[in-house]
C-alpha cells in the first residue's frame, strides 16, 4: 500500500525571505533527484500554496504525512533551521510569517474537520528580511540545503514506518 505525503510551501514570492516555502517546493520539483532516495518518491505531492490558506484543504486531507515549509520568526539568528510539531502552530506559540492567520487557520480547519494528516511537521528558516524583493537574503539562502535535508529526512522516516 502506498501512502500519501505532501510538502506544502507557503509564502509570498514578492517579499524576499517570505518566498521561502514556494522556492523550496519549486526546487524540489525542478530537481527530482533530491527526493529520489525516498522509499516512495512518487507518493510525495509538492504543493506551492502561496498565500491561498483555506483553499488548500482539499489537497491536504487524507495525508499520511505533511511537511509545511515557511519562514518562522522564532527569535533566532537569520537562517536558523526551525522544526516544529504541526500542532504547535495551532497553539500560536510562535509567529509564522506575515500570512500567519492563513496558515494557522488552514491547520486549525484540518484539525476541526478531523482531517488532520497522520503526521505534520512545520519546518522553516528564521528570516532576515520580509520586504519587497525577489531574492532570499544570504543567510536564508544558505540555510536552504539543510532545510531540504530535514524535509527529506521526515519523509524518509515516515515512509519507512509505513512500509
Amino acid at each position: 500500500m502506498t501512502g500519501r505525503y505532501a510538502v506544502l510551501g507557503l509564502g509570498n514570492r514578492l517579499e524576499s525571505d517570505e518566498a521561502l516555502g514556494g522556492l523550496v517546493v519549486e526546487r524540489l520539483t525542478a530537481e527530482p533527484d533530491l527526493l529520489a532516495g525516498l522509499p516512495q518518491p512518487d507518493a510525495v505531492e509538492l504543493i506551492d500554496g502561496g498565500t491561498v490558506g483555506l483553499g488548500l484543504i482539499p489537497y491536504l486531507t487524507g495525508l499520511d504525512g505533511l511537511v509545511v515549509v515557511d519562514v518562522i520568526s522564532g527569535g533566532e539568528a537569520p537562517g536558523t533551521l526551525i522544526d516544529l510539531e504541526g500542532a504547535t502552530l495551532i497553539r500560536h506559540e510562535l509567529v509564522m510569517s506575515v500570512h500567519d492567520l492563513g496558515a494557522g487557520e488552514l491547520l486549525g480547519a484540518l484539525h476541526v474537520m478531523e482531517a488532520w494528516p497522520r503526521r505534520v511537521r512545520v519546518v522553516g528558516l528564521e528570516p532576515l528580511a520580509i520586504e519587497l524583493g525577489l531574492e532570499l537574503t544570504a543567510p536564508v539562502a544558505a540555510g536552504v540545503p539543510g532545510l531540504i535535508g530535514r524535509i527529506v529526512s521526515h519523509l524518509d522516516a515516515w515512509q519507512r514506518e509505513d512500509a
